[in-house]
């Protein structure tokens, strides 16, 4: 099976913010896992680099978005 890699643009248009918010996420993220001060709501790790540019699974967004608290969450559709 394929795996399918998203890049910050990716994750933007899923979440609905934008690009700038996104890295800001990952940049905020990276800087808690240095300092071992990883918060409810950090975006994952990524998965691989391609180059210099960080990627994630499908997988590891769907779940970041479903557990992330607060405004920023998406609604489950019913």
């Amino acid at each position: 099976m394929k795996q399918t890699y998203l890049m910050l643009e990716d994750i933007a248009a899923r979440v609905g913010v934008g690009y700038d918010s996104v890295r800001t996420y990952h940049q905020r993220a990276a800087r808690n896992r240095r300092e071992s001060v990883v918060k409810c709501g950090d975006l994952p790790a990524p998965e691989r680099l391609f180059g210099r540019s960080p990627v994630w699974t499908e997988r590891q967004i769907a779940r970041w978005v479903e557990e992330r608290p607060g405004r920023g969450r998406i609604a489950k559709s019913k």
